[in-house]
């Protein structure tokens, strides 16, 4: 997520479980049996799961997990679920949201509002927001792409530090040590992608996976990278 704008300061600077081993289902609106592709399915207690292709279905290692072990389920405008393994089935559907959590109604207005904070790289994710970074940069600077390749140590330990924040003005920055970068954003709710574009007109296009109160993950629509998330920083 916004690696192009990260990359400027780097310049600077079974059908349920099968054998155990892997959870596998489909998981579909309830209300209409429609596939829901991009939905988040992760173990409790994991930052990364794996998420659902276009017709819905899934493919999650669980090695080692309990068979009670809870599995989560979530989708951008639809009531998360959280199921035992050993409950799991065939078809998981999830119930649309239309109706207020808490004081919370979900509309577009209140996804804006849960995007606009301070957010910083989930610990479980510092890797693959890495590996994205190098990846674009290998498009445009192969040289500095080598270099970090060489030393990833260091690039994770900067990313750990960096921050992004969403303004309402339409503006979001990016900010590592003291070096600042910034760009435009558009979330646009019924297509679940956010659009940014960088000061130099570059444009990135990502899938919304997750968006709450805790948790942001995105994906890039475009480019076969790994999904990435983030956690308010304060």
């Amino acid at each position: 997520m916004f690696n192009r704008l990260l990359a400027c300061l780097v310049a600077l600077l079974p059908l349920a479980v099968a054998q155990a081993q892997t959870a596998t289902g489909r998981v579909v609106a309830q209300a209409t049996g429609t596939p829901l592709s991009h939905t988040t399915v992760r173990l409790d207690g994991q930052p990364v799961g794996t998420r659902t292709d276009e017709d819905g279905r899934f493919r999650l290692p669980v090695a080692g997990a309990p068979p009670d072990a809870p599995l989560l389920i979530s989708h951008l405008g639809y009531q998360s679920r959280t199921l035992p393994l050993n409950q799991l089935g065939p078809t998981v559907a999830l119930e649309e949201l239309s109706y207020q959590i808490g004081e919370v109604l979900v509309t577009y207005e209140s996804i804006r509002k849960l995007l606009l904070r301070k957010w910083k790289i989930d610990q479980g994710s510092v890797v693959a927001v890495a590996d994205n970074l190098i990846a674009d940069l290998q498009e445009t600077d192969s040289l500095r792409a080598k270099k970090l390749l060489q030393n990833p140590t260091s690039l994770r330990a900067v990313l750990k530090i960096g921050r992004i924040v969403f303004l309402p003005n339409g503006t979001v920055k990016t900010k590592l040590w003291l070096f600042g970068a910034s760009g435009k954003w558009q979330l646009d709710e019924g297509q679940h992608t956010l659009h940014v574009v960088g000061s130099k007109g570059t444009a990135d296009t990502m899938t919304v996976i997750e968006l709450t109160a805790n948790r942001l993950v995105i994906h890039d629509v475009k480019l076969d990278r790994q999904s990435e998330v983030y956690i308010p920083a304060d």
